[in-house]
């Protein structure tokens, strides 16, 4: 067990270096941020040499890799050159709305994909092909379309929802919606594959021979054996939501930490960029570390392999 913990906490520890690395230097390709901020028109060479000077970029790129990964291990990524502040600041003060909306939207997949799996899984008649048609239906849904549609019904036609904002539940319902419609959809076929096969089983016969009712069988026996399968899917919707939100909060206008990279980008804002890129690359290889480990609880030939 201590085995496999560490070897997977190492191969986690090597993605975040190799993803602080990739995206230094990728970044360091564009350029000097103060030389493309600037306006020749209206400032000096002079200018841009301190500034630059001042905040460090004029020295070499292996001593500004150094410092920058020294500062990256203390969870400081420099200032903003935009903003007189620091970059990790600016991502804090976003974070917590960025996981609000992925957390709302991960709680609708979950509480409508569960249900409708199981009941399609025990089901080989016309509930089976309709849950089936309509989870195959929101798959295919561009979520970009589905947002501008929400807004239209919901906040044009029937003014009964607010069409963006931060910080009432009723401006939370529409965006969240639009994150987890499509993850919906898939959700809802893979746990219905995994649950329809577990089903399918041996022990399903003999616990249904024994007299027990479908619901016990479902929820004691058959969720218990594709508790990997959901336990993986979780992890890839956790992933999918941190990863969609930059989409989705542009459209409802939520100020989350996806909002903050598009108007770092647009500002020519690197540190902020940069910043951004590796929260959500941790993010990311945090959660799968998670799933990871929870495999070893979820099934005992995890930790003897």
């Amino acid at each position: 067990m201590i085995r496999y913990l560490t070897g997977r906490v190492l191969s986690a520890a090597g993605v975040l270096a190799a993803l602080v690395t990739l995206v230094f230097f990728a970044t360091s390709v564009i350029g000097n941020p103060i030389e493309l901020l600037a306006d020749p028109e209206f400032t000096s060479g002079e200018e841009i040499e301190r500034l630059s000077h001042q905040l460090g970029y004029d020295r070499p790129l292996v001593e500004r890799y150094v410092d920058y990964v020294a500062g990256a291990l203390r969870g400081d990524f420099g200032d903003s050159v935009v903003q007189p502040r620091a970059a990790t600041d600016l991502i804090r003060e976003r974070l917590p709305a960025t996981l609000l909306l992925a957390a709302a939207a991960l709680a609708i997949v979950v509480m409508l994909a569960l249900p409708l799996a199981i009941l399609s899984a025990r089901s080989a008649g016309w509930l089976d092909g309709i849950v089936t048609t309509f989870s195959t239906g929101f798959a295919s849904l561009p979520p970009f379309w589905f947002a501008i549609a929400l807004i239209y019904i919901f906040a044009v036609t029937l003014p009964w929802l607010p069409s963006g904002g931060y910080g009432d539940v009723r401006q939370l319902a529409l965006p969240a919606l639009a994150l987890a419609i499509v993850p919906l959809g898939h959700t809802a076929l893979i746990l219905q594959a995994a649950l329809r096969n577990e089903f399918a089983r041996q022990y399903v016969v003999v616990a249904r021979a024994k007299g027990l009712r479908e619901q016990a069988i479902a929820f004691r026996h058959v969720l218990r054996n594709a508790a990997i399968v959901f336990a993986t899917q979780i992890g890839l919707l956790v992933i999918a939501f941190m990863n969609g939100t930059v989409l989705i909060e542009a459209v409802f206008a939520w100020p989350g930490l996806g909002q903050l990279t598009l108007e770092s980008v647009s500002a020519r804002d690197l540190p902020v960029v940069m910043a951004s890129v590796i929260y959500f690359g941790v993010f990311v290889v945090v959660v799968n570390l998670a799933v990871d480990l929870s495999y070893a609880g979820l099934d005992p030939r995890v930790r003897l392999s």
